[in-house]
């Protein structure tokens, strides 16, 4: 696999909107976000960003996933 393709796959595991939380109930960083090389953080961010509008323009309010999230956080959910 050469170091690109690795470099995908990585940034492919980065791109959910799905976080774990740590003691204090805040999001931690995908384990693959270790992983990445500061260009391939750059494009992991740009892929996630692209997610996050196709995810909002699929939404009947227009929420992407971390808007979803955030709102259930704020109202207890």
């Amino acid at each position: 696999m050469s170091p690109g393709a690795a470099d995908d796959l990585l940034i492919e595991a980065t791109l959910t909107a799905r976080r774990s939380l740590d003691a204090e109930g805040l999001p931690l960083a995908p384990p693959e976000w270790w992983d990445l090389s500061a260009e391939a953080r750059v494009r992991a961010f740009e892929a996630q960003m692209q997610a996050r509008r196709i995810e909002s323009a699929v939404d009947k309010r227009g929420w992407s996933t971390t808007v979803r999230a955030v709102m259930a956080r704020i109202r207890g959910s």
